[in-house]
């Protein structure tokens, strides 16, 4: 299936191919999340050099999201000679860029990402773990609005921006848990999200086959 956002990977945080997604443009690569199976995607599926800017969107600090972060930036800054964009609300980001020996010529941090495709950014915080501060957003991607909730326990802090939404890639999970969203006992919101028009776009999967077909069956 097409989607606005272009797929890395969406598995869960034990699955081979971390959840991942990136937006190309002309001159500019945005990607979203950056887990520890990233890194190689990113250096072996683009040339890094021929962009003019590297936006890099993370959500929270756990490492299926945030693990390559300080490799890509370390490659892109001593291979490509680029200063990567983090985009971020993250509290702890710059006390593990520090940790993990990131410093502050090799990138720049902002809670803003506009470009000539991405408009109207907005960071949405939202519930997966007491540990960590999590954040999905909202934007619109070539005039098309998108939801993404990344990792959340609950889809509230997300309804009131489903107004006009193309596309709602949620976090989905078959077996549940206290920490995302267990696919069975939301099934009915999506299947009425659906129905308004937005597309469900499943992701962060721990039963791919399960949820895609379900998603399939009755949407």
């Amino acid at each position: 299936m097409e989607t606005i956002l272009k797929n890395i990977g969406k598995d869960s945080g034990f699955g081979d191919n971390n959840n991942s997604w990136y937006i190309e443009e002309n001159n500019n690569l945005t990607i979203i999340d950056a887990g520890f199976t990233v890194f190689n995607e990113i250096k072996h599926r683009f040339d890094l050099s021929k962009f003019n800017n590297i936006n890099i969107v993370i959500t929270h600090l756990h490492t299926d999201h945030s693990g390559s972060l300080p490799q890509i930036i370390l490659y892109a800054y001593y291979i490509h000679k680029k200063i990567i964009n983090i985009i971020s609300k993250c509290e702890h980001i710059e006390t593990f860029f520090k940790i993990t020996g990131v410093t502050k010529d090799m990138y720049t941090l902002s809670e803003i990402l506009e470009t000539k495709d991405i408009k109207h950014f907005e960071f949405i915080k939202t519930n997966h773990c007491k540990e960590l501060d999590t954040y999905g957003f909202a934007a619109e991607i070539n005039s098309k609005k998108i939801i993404y909730t990344s990792d959340t326990n609950t889809i509230e802090p997300f309804l009131k921006e489903l107004e006009n939404v193309e596309e709602l890639y949620i976090d989905l999970s078959r077996y549940g848990g206290e920490v995302h969203l267990r696919f069975d006992d939301i099934l009915p919101k999506l299947i009425e999200i659906s129905k308004k028009g937005t597309k469900i776009i499943p992701m962060h999967l721990d039963d791919a086959k399960y949820i895609e077909e379900k998603i399939a069956s009755h949407t």
